[in-house]
């Protein structure tokens, strides 16, 4: 049985289905997402934790269209992010999605209110509904003293709050954040990701927030665990260690339950009233069971 993935693009802001990228470096392939299937629904926070090289980066550039997976499907509202053009790319990225970067966010001439304001007179926005949109984002981030400060005479937490400004004056659909607190200490980490927690939720902004910090990972909605390109799976505060399974029926367990339930490369499934239960193989009596069945 097939599902249906129009209607699920119709409920989901964003659907993934078996995204795969490979690069190639020399000789050798670099296989960064292995077939990864998940949804984002509509004003959703979403992060997505993994270490560096589990893919998370990759995975940020192919939702804001600045890479073309290998396989595989990305759904934004339906319409197919993958088969896009490199204009319609564009235009995509201008109108629907904001994109926050560790750092390099900002032109270091340009105050805040202008690099706020830039964005907006790119796109064609009358000057004076920029001017009004800037200071408004502004000010609900605390920063309305520091408008006219340019980014060396602001500290690294005023400049992230200003990049999410800059992400959100076009009025985009989806925030795209790849480890807006990498270079930040706690506390300012803190208020970056409280500002973060505002935006999604004054203005129904959909944020896909990658990060390797639990603790950043933790202003989320829901958590997605990714390891090897692969979705490990997520933490439930009643249920415990929650995976994934895909469309094609793959599940991943998370590393920390195959040690703890001894499993190893292959298991016994077994499918009881309460669900199913999963088993390691004993291979001294599979060997055994089979001896016999032979004889």
């Amino acid at each position: 049985m097939t599902e249906n993935l129009e209607e699920i693009g119709q409920e989901n802001k964003i659907v993934i289905r078996d995204l795969m990228k490979v690069y190639k470096r020399g000789f050798k392939e670099v296989i960064a997402l292995r077939g990864l299937d998940f949804e984002v629904g509509t004003g959703e926070f979403l992060s997505i934790v993994g270490p560096s090289g589990s893919g998370k980066s990759t995975l940020l550039k192919m939702l804001g269209a600045l890479d073309k997976p290998t396989a595989g499907t990305i759904l934004y509202d339906g319409h197919s992010v993958t088969l896009l053009d490199d204009k319609r790319s564009m235009l995509y990225r201008r109108q629907k999605v904001g994109f926050v970067w560790q750092t390099g966010n900002l032109v270091p001439g340009l105050t805040a209110l202008k690099n706020v304001i830039l964005p907006m007179r790119l796109a064609g926005a009358p000057k004076a509904d920029s001017d009004k949109r800037a200071k408004m984002l502004l000010e609900t981030v605390g920063l309305a003293p520091r408008i006219n400060h340019k980014p060396h005479q602001l500290s690294g937490g005023e400049n992230q709050r200003v990049a999410i400004c800059v992400a959100l004056a076009n009025k985009p659909e989806l925030i795209l954040a790849d480890e807006v607190t990498g270079e930040l200490d706690t506390e300012t980490a803190q208020m970056v990701m409280e500002t973060l927690r505002s935006m999604n939720k004054d203005f129904d902004t959909t944020i896909v927030n990658v990060t390797h910090n639990p603790r950043v990972a933790a202003y989320a909605d829901r958590v997605l665990r990714i390891r090897d390109g692969l979705i490990e799976g997520q933490k439930h505060t009643l249920y415990g260690d929650i995976t994934e399974i895909d469309a094609k029926g793959r599940m991943v367990i998370p590393e920390t339950v195959r040690r703890l339930a001894g499993l190893g490369k292959r298991v016994v499934l077994k499918a009881t009233s309460e669900g199913l239960l999963i088993s390691p193989l004993n291979m001294e009596e599979f060997e055994n069971n089979n001896k016999e069945a032979r004889n």
